[in-house]
């Protein structure tokens, strides 16, 4: 499986993240990552869970915790949480200033505040529409002709006051390709991909509210569209607006 590797242990504890698009696992010992695997989810949830429990731990970890969409569908799974919950965990794990945390996966968004100990607040979603989430950057990447890597060299500056209007991921599908038989360059199309993500997720910090959290702190990123350069850029300058760089 790609990703793999794990180094000897004798008490590894393992996190099982079965999520819509991607199934991934991570092994700890002694707090520290000694594996991890990564692979796509396909239609048998369990199956995915099951690959990478192996790949990581070689099928033996001491404990094992599931979260996202099929959590409890990860073999032998000693506890399950919920995707919330792990991503407060986590976020506050890497980066001790987070004050949220937004995860942008393939179905949907997930925006919540951070409690001073690192618990989850209010949160929203966005499960409604592909417009703001990994599937729609897929579709606009094939659509318009420029692979996701290919994005990186993008600047937002090319969206040159280009914006996306549609709210829904098909119509917003077809918007593109309307500009396209315009002849607007696919270089332009994809920054204005990125900032209409971006402005979809700035309501969910309104949505999730503000309940006694501190007045600063930073922005913790989670999901396959955090490894967007463009979208991060396009997320950072929304949300630096809000105080949370």
């Amino acid at each position: 499986m790609p990703g793999g590797n794990t180094q000897a242990t004798a008490a590894i504890h393992l996190g099982v993240d079965v999520g819509s698009t991607t199934t991934k696992a991570v092994a700890l010992a002694d707090g520290k990552v000694v594996g991890r695997s990564l692979r796509p989810t396909g239609e048998d949830f369990a199956s995915a869970a099951r690959d990478v429990i192996t790949d990581t731990a070689g099928g033996k970890p001491g404990f094992i915790v599931g979260t996202g969409y099929g959590r409890r569908l990860v073999p032998g799974a000693d506890r399950t949480l919920t995707e919330i919950t792990c991503l407060a965990l986590g976020a506050r794990a890497l980066d001790r200033d987070a004050a949220a945390c937004l995860d942008i996966g393939g179905q949907d968004a997930k925006f919540l505040w951070l409690t001073p100990d690192g618990h989850p607040a209010g949160f929203a979603l966005n499960d409604r529409c592909a417009a703001g989430t990994g599937r729609f950057l897929e579709l606009a990447a094939a659509r318009i002709g420029l692979r996701l890597e290919d994005w990186e060299t993008v600047g937002l500056d090319e969206a040159g006051g280009l914006a996306l209007s549609a709210t829904c991921g098909v119509f917003a599908e077809s918007e593109l390709v309307g500009h396209l038989a315009a002849g607007i360059n696919p270089r332009s199309l994809a920054a204005a991909a990125a900032l209409s993500i971006a402005a979809r997720m700035s309501p969910l910090a309104a949505q999730a509210g503000r309940p006694g959290m501190p007045e600063a702190g930073g922005l913790a990123l989670a999901g396959g569209v955090s490894n967007n350069a463009l979208v991060v850029a396009a997320l950072r300058g929304v949300f630096s607006a809000l105080g949370l760089p």
